[in-house]
């Protein structure tokens, strides 16, 4: 099998000054949440589409699965529960 470059869309540019694109810029913040019930979600006001979203469980130690509403562009669905902390990338509200 050979390797090949796979088709990519930018979907945002970096924040630092030095940006090779011109474009908006993709801002970042980390939130602290407490999932009661598997796909409980949140939504991230200071956003008004996040482009990406990572969960991580605190008490296990775990990656949890994380996703981005289809509608609600800065609505995130959780399917673990308990302390979760989210990184959350994408276009400022």
């Amino acid at each position: 099998m050979v390797a090949a470059l796979i088709a990519h869309t930018d979907i945002g540019f970096p924040i630092s000054n030095d940006a090779s694109k011109a474009g908006t810029a993709l801002h970042e913040g980390v939130y602290a949440v407490t999932i009661v019930t598997t796909l409980d979600w949140v939504v991230i006001s200071e956003f008004s589409e996040i482009k990406y979203v990572h969960a991580y469980t605190l008490a296990t130690g775990v990656d949890a699965e994380a996703y981005v509403d289809g509608t609600t562009k800065n609505k995130v669905f959780v399917t673990a529960t308990g302390a979760t902390v989210l990184l959350v990338k994408g276009i400022k509200a």
